[in-house]
């Protein structure tokens, strides 16, 4: 082999790493997220009469914190769980689940309520992942007959063209689960019969006063195992519409739903404030994590192949002769000079990816600040209700339940009737007598 030959072929080694090099690290590009499809709720198209809407209550979702991270957040940071973040989301999110099934004129008054309240309809979520980038929520739909019509998982994608300058604020980016869930439920209650739609008012309100006033109306109830998905209550008689009890139920029912109406729009308060900086985190959120992602895909591949650079270099063979010739001097001195550079090349690629990785625990940093200030702005409000302080955070169904202790206490004061401690209602082991017609 002639000198010029192991000289050009040394090149060509070099020449053909560096391309692969190239070639790999160009195709390193982040894949863009195309803007979702827009999806839109069924909307109502004729008049539905009062007596055939259900009362919606949206209550307060679980904010799906593991107990390990809520006791040590820091444990969070690799799920990007902030239970800050998701204490605020908890409170944000029925509101956006609410407005939905407000726009669409299927229901009757829809509100988000504290998990022990008890409407018509009741919506119960829990958050399993939430940032900028995907929203993920395990969604329970029933009734207050105890009819359970669906629990279902919620996945999607932000729709980023939110995300963009000047765009639309009033389309939340995964404003797709909303009106998926929305649809689902239309579709779920208009497969249910008439009767079936009837008894559901019904046995909300005589829930309600067996609630308040189990002595008066134990007798008016059943609980049942549910069978096939079926109703867990069922109207064993309907009471006089003149009696005085069921009147006095009747009136501070309307209290605690004036109550319950305050809570709502308290979280409609709180919801309004909370828009702009919660679209800012999430918008920061996403390109923290498609930042992070696309760092750390380059870094992997930067240490992967320059550890192959230098055992490439390391690797190549002696091209030139060693006959102790002058040409044979330049030669080998051309290679050692080729694979002197793979091998400096290689080193360097390494060093590039850990400094990525570093970079990546930037960004990591970043998306825990901005979380922080995030939590810092979603403080709850406090609101005065007939005289009484409501404090509405993360133990808003502590304070809901100390309301519905004075609502007792009112209807004890009014009726001088006191609730006998063990009196059987609705849902206990002693059944009320049987009826002598359902009227269901």
């Amino acid at each position: 082999m002639t000198t010029g030959t192991a000289i050009a072929g040394s090149r060509l080694a070099g020449l053909a790493l560096a391309g692969v090099l190239a070639g790999v690290l160009g195709g390193c590009v982040v894949k863009e997220t195309r803007p979702q499809p827009k999806l839109t709720a069924v909307q109502a198209t004729r008049e539905i009469p009062a007596d055939e809407l259900l009362d919606v209550g949206v209550r307060l979702f679980d904010p799906g914190v593991p107990k390990e991270i809520e006791e040590h957040p820091e444990k969070g940071e690799k799920d990007r769980i902030s239970p800050d973040i998701r204490k605020a989301e908890a409170r944000y999110l029925p509101t956006l689940l609410r407005a939905t099934l407000e726009s669409t004129g299927q229901w009757g008054a829809v509100r988000v309520v504290p998990k022990s309240a008890l409407l018509d309809v009741d919506v119960d979520g829990t958050i399993v992942e939430s940032s900028g980038y995907r929203l993920s929520l395990d969604i329970t739909v029933s009734d207050a007959t105890g009819r359970r019509w669906f629990a279902k998982r919620y996945t999607r994608e932000a729709d980023t063209s939110t995300y963009r300058e000047g765009a639309d604020k009033s389309r939340d980016p995964f404003q797709n689960v909303y009106v998926e869930i929305a649809n689902d439920m239309l579709a779920y209650r208009e497969h249910l019969k008439p009767p079936e739609l009837a008894s559901i008012p019904r046995i909300a309100r005589l829930r309600f006063g067996n609630d308040l006033a189990p002595a008066a109306f134990h007798d008016y109830l059943a609980r049942q195992k549910p069978r096939d998905g079926g109703p867990e209550y069922r109207v064993l008689r309907l009471p006089a519409e003149d009696d005085p009890v069921v009147e006095r139920v009747d009136r501070i029912r309307q209290r605690d739903q004036a109550m319950v109406d305050t809570v709502s729009d308290h979280y409609g308060v709180f919801a309004d404030k909370l828009a702009d900086p919660y679209l800012g985190w999430r918008r920061s959120t996403y390109d923290e994590i498609e930042q992070e992602e696309q760092i750390k895909r380059e870094a992997l591949t930067r240490k992967l192949l320059g550890a192959g650079a230098i055992v490439a270099g390391i690797a190549m063979p002696n091209l030139c002769s060693n006959n102790g010739s002058y040409g044979s001097y330049v030669c080998q001195s051309g290679e050692s000079v080729v694979r002197g550079a793979a091998v400096a090349g290689g080193v360097m690629a390494v060093i590039s990816g850990f400094e990525k990785g570093k970079q990546a625990k930037m960004h990591t940093d970043a998306i825990k600040e901005i979380s922080g200030s995030f939590a810092s702005e979603a403080a709850p409000a406090v609101v005065d209700v007939e005289g009484r302080t409501l404090k509405l955070t993360g133990s808003a169904e502590a304070q809901y339940a100390e309301w519905r202790r004075l609502l007792h206490e009112l209807y004890q004061e009014e009726t001088g009737i006191v609730a006998t401690p063990g009196t059987p209602d609705a849902a206990g082991a002693t059944p009320p007598p049987p009826p002598a017609k359902d009227p269901s």
